[in-house]
């Protein structure tokens, strides 16, 4: 799968070293619109000022609770950030996501995410969406000539 290249990508992490492991790690996937950020006054002030919304936010939760906020509240209510990866602290499995419930998702791990963890999370929410095919003008005319009576119905999805 070929990832989008125009996701935008959030990570909060008052560790430095946190905070460029991940950014490698999604770099290796093919990802390079990132912003990271250190603290949670930063986070709030790059969601607030945001113009787009983030696709996606990999956060430490420690950087929000020593704030007093609860990230996972704060992500479920902030516009600006649509699916949000959060980690308490250090392997882990990333859980199964029904496609049904994909449109905004959020996932708390119990530790900083792998490299494959990470990788199982964009093949979540960086699906490719099948909104219709159209036919090439040269098919189209070819079959109006055979069968005048015939449609052809395109059903289109719009996010």
């Amino acid at each position: 799968m070929m990832p989008n290249k125009k996701m935008r990508i959030l990570i909060a992490d008052e560790h430095h070293v946190q905070l460029m492991q991940i950014e490698k790690m999604l770099n290796q996937l093919g990802y390079y619109r990132i912003a990271p950020v250190q603290t949670f006054e930063e986070l709030l002030a790059i969601t607030q000022s945001a113009l787009d919304p983030f696709h996606l936010l990999v956060a430490n939760t420690d950087l929000a609770t020593h704030a007093g906020v609860d990230l996972k509240r704060f992500c479920g209510e902030c516009p600006q950030i649509q699916h949000a990866l959060l980690y308490e602290t250090q392997y882990v499995v990333v859980p199964a996501v029904p496609a049904s419930q994909r449109k905004a998702v959020s996932v708390c791990l119990p530790r900083l995410p792998d490299t494959e963890a990470l990788h199982t999370f964009m093949d979540i929410i960086d699906s490719p969406v099948v909104i219709g095919q159209l036919e090439s003008p040269e098919s189209r005319a070819r079959v109006h000539a055979k069968r005048r009576i015939t449609r052809v119905e395109t059903v289109f999805t719009r996010h």
